[in-house]
């Protein structure tokens, strides 16, 4: 079974290591054995990290890629059990756990995910799914979003003042390596999801200095800072 979906990743900090922004944006199609994607399609983001909009223009960026590739079905990064988009109604929203901010958010949005929703099931004949976080393919998507949103954000710190340096944040459980041969490798610490890994080529003009987020457990931070010439 072949599965669309899209996932936002990584942030530049503030002073306080704290996320103000979502930098990259990432839809994939994965099959048997769900490791390694079979089509990726990327976007530069440049949401606020309360924009709630992202999950629209994630389901839409998923709508774009099944127009290249056909699946059977689109993992959509809401925890909602899974529930298809089109089955949510006032009622169902009104049982759910939320805050009343959250409901509201979810409230508002939601005219535009089902209309999307909708086409897709017109022209594709596959279902959107509230699946989330329990989603393999959801993760799968947020380390190619770290991938992408590294060298995103090792793009914007080849261009800053030399010595100047940007915090770069990446999802829960997500480490980044960097080789010799000017790539890095987006790995998951999650428990038997070692074999997946997302990778993209950078620029080797930046001093890159990983270190966990002391303000925020389970969390690793990139110093980029432009090296001197």
């Amino acid at each position: 079974m072949k599965i669309v979906t899209a996932d936002s990743a990584c942030s530049i900090l503030n002073k306080d290591l704290m996320p103000t922004n979502i930098l990259s944006t990432v839809a994939i199609v994965v099959d048997f054995p769900y490791e390694i994607p079979i089509q990726v399609q990327a976007r530069d983001g440049d949401y606020s990290i309360k924009d709630p909009t992202v999950l629209v223009h994630e389901l839409r960026l998923c709508e774009e890629l099944l127009g290249v590739e056909a699946a059977e079905c689109v993992h959509f990064d809401l925890t909602l059990g899974g529930i298809n988009l089109l089955d949510i109604t006032d009622e169902f929203l009104f049982q759910l756990n939320l805050s009343p901010r959250g409901r509201s958010v979810l409230h508002a949005i939601l005219p535009d995910l089902r209309e999307i929703a909708l086409s897709i099931d017109e022209k594709y004949h596959a279902p959107v799914l509230a699946m989330g976080k329990r989603s393999l393919p959801v993760r799968i998507a947020e380390l190619y979003a770290s991938a992408y949103g590294i060298a995103r954000g090792i793009k914007i710190a080849s261009v800053s003042e030399a010595g100047e340096s940007i915090y770069l944040g990446l999802p829960e459980k997500v480490l980044a390596f960097f080789d010799e041969k000017g790539k890095v490798k987006v790995t998951s610490e999650e428990p038997m999801e070692g074999s997946l890994v997302a990778e993209m080529p950078i620029n080797n003009g930046v001093l890159v200095e990983p270190f966990l987020n002391p303000m925020t457990r389970g969390f690793q931070v990139l110093r980029l800072t432009k090296r001197e010439t």
